[in-house]
């Protein structure tokens, strides 16, 4: 089951009834949550259900410690809260490391050996990876990081503790939670507000449109051209990629709304985690409005104590940068596409860095510069750029091997087969194209008069165009749209 298919039409209204219609206190609204959670988890993977709660023990019980036992006043830290933290972390990245990455580990020592010219080799492990496994070891290392450093107190309730760590609209592929933001949401009841309850289904209804409409529709246009590109031309490549950039997009950002807006209907708010990224004109900008919760994660607990601390990396800034996105890169996907694709982020980022770095000292010497800089031209080029390079490095991020990412590259180029794509008319991409637009555009000053003007309809209005929308998905949405790209990772 996931937030997408039909399953969760029954699932859904059962428990928000029992959550709202119960006692207004948070240990029955919690308690509601919690079995909810484990019951969709289970849906997912029963077997591998106790690892989330076995591993969640772990850490509440060494959040607690480290609670009772906080830094000295002095700054000196003593071993015992240092084992502790090692616990939590061995039981976290231990586990993920195994499920996700023994694998790739083990496959590729075994090539490299063979092209040494050692005979032997591995045996290939084969292992289930747990779903949401990324997601929720991020939650729970970043709370213990938090309470190890003092910034947020130890959750005293295992109640709320295990809610907020397998919450189920995020813990199958976020948003990821932050305990200082998230934690004190869970310790106190919920009231009903109609208001964010009509929110949280407009979020729904939005993403649920991204996601069963647009990256389905879009998704005819990639997977036949990935899986083979020598076969088709070099126009089919550009669709294909521009198609993969919108499924990308549209399903992630879908599922994000999707789980915000299931969380506002349930009283909670979770973290906000697509910004308008397609109108991004410079890599760090686009990376800030991307995947919020997972970048912000990746410079707040690895980035910035890498390049602040006493270690080799400190004030290596932009090593930093390949350093974090490699991690990126890794925390995606369990092989070197994902490598590559990360190395290539972390070298822009870097490319980008000096080039601000040179521009300013242009624009200390003329300061034509800065007027260039603030104008049309400069501001159109930069965003092309940004763009085109995110666009490109996305076949590394789609195709199944390195070998299949080159020959997808060069297809852009050189015309390649004569295959045809099996795909419906270009209504459905005309439409899915001012879509784009229009959601990237609803906030400029200009055009924010019309969603103002949309939300100030009676409810009743609303509701009959919601219903439109409603049937134009029953009509038009493929069927099966459930799984989404980022529950993989």
């Amino acid at each position: 089951m996931s937030l997408a298919e039909v399953e969760f039409a029954f699932f859904f209204p059962i428990v928000w009834l029992l959550y709202w219609l119960g006692p207004r206190r948070a240990g029955w609204q919690n308690a509601v949550l919690l079995v909810a959670s484990l019951v969709f988890y289970a849906t997912w993977s029963l077997q591998l259900l106790p690892l989330l709660l076995l591993t969640t023990a772990v850490d509440y019980v060494a959040a607690s410690w480290l609670g009772k036992h906080p830094k000295p006043e002095d700054g000196q830290e003593h071993g015992g809260r240092r084992w502790v933290l090692a616990l939590s972390l061995v039981s976290n990245l231990g586990a993920l490391g195994y499920f996700k990455y023994a694998g790739f580990f083990v496959q590729s020592l075994s090539e490299l050996l063979h092209l040494v010219g050692f005979q032997g080799g591995f045996a290939v492990l084969h292992i289930a990876l747990p779903i949401g496994i990324s997601f929720y070891t991020m939650t729970r290392v970043g709370a213990m990081l938090d309470v190890y450093y003092g910034r947020i107190p130890a959750c005293r309730s295992p109640l709320v503790f295990f809610t907020f760590v397998s919450f189920f609209p995020q813990v199958i592929a976020g948003p990821i939670g932050r305990g200082g933001d998230l934690l004190p949401q869970y310790e106190v009841p919920r009231r009903l507000d109609a208001e964010r309850l009509a929110s949280g289904a407009f979020a729904f209804l939005v993403g649920f449109f991204m996601k069963a409409y647009v990256a389905e529709r879009v998704a005819e246009y990639v997977g036949p051209v990935f899986q083979d590109p020598s076969a088709y031309a070099r126009g089919l490549h550009w669709l294909s990629l521009f198609a993969y950039a919108t499924q990308v997009f549209c399903d992630f950002a879908g599922y994000s709304l999707l789980a915000i807006g299931t969380g506002r209907m349930f009283g909670l708010e979770l973290p906000e985690n697509f910004r308008r990224p397609l109108l991004s004109t410079s890599l760090m900008e686009f990376w800030r409005r991307w995947h919020i919760s997972l970048n912000t994660w990746l410079f707040d607990y690895i980035y910035g104590p890498m390049t602040t601390g006493t270690g080799f990396m400190r004030a290596r800034y932009r090593l930093g940068f390949i350093v974090v996105f490699l991690a990126s890169g890794l925390w995606h996907g369990a092989m070197w596409t994902f490598v590559l694709w990360g190395f290539l982020h972390g070298v822009a980022l870097v490319v980008a860095d000096r080039w601000d770095q040179f521009y300013k000292t242009l624009c200390r010497k003329d300061r034509r510069y800065v007027q260039l800089r603030r104008g049309g031209p400069y501001k159109v080029a930069a965003w092309g750029l940004t763009q085109g390079f995110f666009l490109l490095t996305l076949i590394p991020f789609r195709a199944p091997s390195l070998g299949v990412a080159w020959t997808f590259a060069k297809g852009l180029v050189v015309s390649g087969g004569s295959s045809q794509l099996e795909a419906e008319g270009p209504a459905h991409l005309v439409l899915i194209a001012g879509w784009l637009v229009a959601y990237h555009v609803i906030d400029f000053e200009r055009f924010r008069q019309w969603r103002e003007r949309f939300f100030a309809l009676p409810t009743a209005a609303r509701g009959v165009l919601y219903g439109l929308v409603i049937v134009f998905l029953a009509m038009f949405a493929p069927v099966g749209a459930g799984a989404f790209i980022y529950a993989q990772f």
